[in-house]
Order: structure tokens, then sequence, then C-alpha cells
């Protein structure tokens, strides 16, 4: 592990330190590399609470020895192994593009299905001596990776090993699921880490499904305790002889509702945001609304609404010439239902378009100048309004916000704000932390 490799993880590790900083950091990894100081049992284990369930995460302190150490070691089992990770856009734009095909066709069948508690159940030493003993990586990396191994039994969350490790056996997975369901005329499979989505032209039934997942889910994982999640919501089967009225899934926190109509086209499709998700940022908007109860400060909130109503792109640049793009907000996360405006299922459509004015009912507060324009007419102030024209916000200097631009607004909210040695992307930093963005 030589120093430009340490270098280039913690500058991507952390896009705001000076290259000073990043020098000094680089140099003491190195050292303690070198030197052997570092202790794989030195992880942080958090417990997070969702809907009523207990989640375990684990971690290492941010630019720790072990936190580079881990990084580095994922970095060569995705070169070794040629992993390429599944992307959540390209998979739900492919999936927008044939579910409409299935109109068509004599029988089909839906199944959303996704593992049970997937990352605690891989065990790290199976996948290490299936796939990981006999390969191309050096003899250092593999030493290295089984004293991590001694460490973690299971590839547990949050670490990020754990992503590799998984990608690994999980790619022999889907070859496998894709033979063994051939017979049965499968034209769509993805699976997006441990969720997974199939379409099939010819029927199986739900038990026949079952069978062939847990055959070779036994094939695939050995001694690892990994189950299909059978809990609703989280398993979906549809098909078409057997489609009621309206049939609903989830996959990816999009939602989609099959009906069957009278007419021309005896199916149709509603698509929207799943409920759990829209829970999600209907709380972290609210928040926004409990301060400006407290505190009157409507340029904050016109601030914070313009900013959670757009589709917010950040550049990071990763030295000289090259960027890493990042996205953040509804319309980013859900942009493929700007092309079904006009389908989109009753809940989302209200989530969309009237959400900011519940939420001022709600906590009682007086209508702001700006968002009385967003109920008669396009304004930058609706989710709506701004899905529909996929409206973004670019934080880049060059084509994007502006430094002077970007340096305005934060001192329209902190007017003793200084930006005194402070690069672009830290000032961008510094201003969604005011904002809150998450």
């Amino acid at each position: 592990m030589d120093k430009n490799q340490i270098r280039n993880i913690v500058r991507q590790m952390d896009y705001s330190k000076s290259e000073i900083e990043i020098d000094l950091l680089t140099d003491n990894i190195k050292d303690n590399i070198d030197n052997q100081l570092y202790d794989f049992s030195l992880y942080r284990k958090d417990i997070f609470t969702q809907q009523g369930k207990k989640r375990i995460v684990y971690s290492y302190p941010n630019l720790s020895t072990e936190a580079v150490m881990c990084q580095y070691l994922k970095k060569q089992i995705d070169r070794n192994f040629r992993i390429r990770y599944a992307s959540r856009n390209r998979i739900m734009n492919v999936f927008f593009n044939v579910l409409p095909v299935i109109k068509d066709m004599n029988d089909f069948v839906i199944i959303r299905a996704d593992f049970k508690s997937f990352f605690d159940s891989v065990l790290s030493r199976h996948v290490y001596d299936r796939y990981i003993k006999e390969s191309l990586m050096s003899r250092w990396d593999k030493e290295i990776l089984e004293q991590y191994i001694e460490e973690f039994k299971y590839c547990y969350a949050g670490l990020c090993l754990s992503n590799g490790l998984t990608e690994i056996v999980c790619r022999e997975f889907d070859s496998r699921i894709r033979a063994h369901l051939s017979k049965y005329g499968m034209f769509f499979y993805e699976r997006y880490v441990d969720d997974i989505l199939l379409i099939t032209n010819k029927y199986i039934s739900q038990n026949q499904f079952c069978n062939v997942i847990q055959h070779t889910i036994q094939e695939v994982f050995g001694d690892s305790p990994v189950k299909i999640n059978m809990s609703p919501g989280k398993f979906s089967y549809i098909t078409r002889r057997n489609l009621s009225t309206s049939q609903k899934f989830n996959f990816l926190g999009y939602e989609f509702e099959i009906r069957k109509v009278t007419g021309k086209n005896p199916i149709c499709f509603k698509y929207g945001i799943a409920e759990k998700k829209r829970k999600k940022y209907t709380g972290i908007i609210e928040r926004a609304f409990i301060q400006f109860k407290k505190d009157g400060d409507i340029e904050l909130l016109r601030q914070r609404l313009k900013i959670y109503s757009s589709r917010v792109v950040i550049a990071r640049t990763i030295g000289s010439s090259s960027y890493d793009w990042l996205t953040k907000g509804v319309v980013a996360n859900y942009n493929e239902l700007q092309f079904h405006m006009d389908a989109l299922e009753p809940q989302t459509k209200d989530f969309l378009k009237n959400l900011y004015v519940k939420l001022l009912r709600k906590h009682g507060c007086v209508m702001p100048y700006f968002l009385k324009q967003s109920l008669t007419e396009e304004s930058i102030y609706n989710l709506e309004s701004n899905m529909k024209r996929n409206r973004s916000i670019m934080f880049e200097k060059n084509i994007g916000v502006s430094e002077s631009t970007l340096l305005k607004w934060i001192r329209k909210l902190n007017p003793e704000y200084c930006n005194e040695d402070k690069d672009y992307y830290r000032m961008v930093i510094d201003y969604l932390a005011l904002i809150k963005v998450e």
C-alpha cells in the first residue's frame, strides 16, 4: 500500500481538507501501516431504531488508519473481481421502460423480493474461502483481509468492505437464478444490493419460485443463514391470470400500482413514491416549518424550500480534471416520475402538490409571500412543479451557482460568515449545513 494510494483514498474520504492537511494525514497513516499500528477491533457499533426495528451499524472513525485500509482493500476487491455496482437510476429507467410492455402479454408474473437481514447473514469467511483465497489478489492484501475477517463473522452493515464481499457472492447468485428461471421466460431481472425484481412471461407459482430461490441460496451462500423476507411489503407476487382490480408493489423507493380496467387496454399503471419514503421526506421538511414557527426566519425557510424542492447537484473535484457528482432531494431520487405526471397515484400527487401548504396549516404559520404563487402557477417552491420541469440547482462554480452568488446566499442567513481560506466546495458544505440538507 503505497503513499499515493493512501493519499487518494484520504482525499476521496474528505474533499473539504486542504492539501497540507491531506499530506499530514497521509504520512501519519503510512507510518501506522508500516509499523503495524492498526487494530481492526477498534470499530464502533451504533444502534438505530427504524419502524420499531433495531439495526446495528458498524464503522471505524473517519480517516482512521483502519478506515483507510478498509477502503484500500475494497478497491483491490473491486479491481480484481471487476465489480460494477448497480445504479439505482439505471435500474429504474430500464424498469419504467419495460413495465408498459407487459400490457400486451398473454401472461406475466412480477415478483419483488429481498433478503432478510442480508448483511448480517452472509458469512465473511465463506466469501473469502470460496472466492478470494485463490484469487489473484496480492499475498499482503489477503493477509490483511484475513485479519479483518477474524473480527467480523458476517458482512455487517456500515462497513465498506461488506459491499464488496457481498457483491462477489451475489454475482453468482444472479447468474444462477437467471439460469434456473430461464424456462419460465424471465425477461427482466435486476438486483440492487439485497432488493430483487423480476418479470417472467410464463406462469410460475409462488411456491415454485420460493423453491427455486431457496435452492439457489443454498448453492451460492453455503452455510450462511441467508433467507428471503416474506413479510408484507417486502415480498410481492403478481400474476396476470390472478390479477385483482388493483395490486401494488414497491421497489427502490418507488410505488407501482397495476389496475385492471375495462376498455381497449385492460391494464393500466399508476406510479408514485413509496409511503415510507414520503414519510421520511415529510419529516425532514416538517422540521423546517417547526423552526420557522419558533423563530420566524422567513429567509431561512425560503432558501430551505427552494433547495428541498429542487434536484440538487453537487460537484466534487477529483484531482485536477475530473468530478464526482452527487445528487440530493426528492426530484433527484424520483426523477422517473417526471415522465408520468399524468399517471401519479393520488397520495404521491397530493404529497408533491400540497405538502408545504399542509405543513403551514398544521403548525399554524402565516403563508409566506413566496409560497402564494405556488398555489396557482409554476413555482420553484413547489415539489410538483419542479418534478415536472426537473428543475436543478447545480453547485459547480463554473457552470452552476457562482461563488459570489453562493456567498450572497450564505450571508443572507449568516451576515458574519467568513469565507477566507475556504474553497468553493467547503463553502457548499457550509451552506448545506446552514440549510440542514440531509
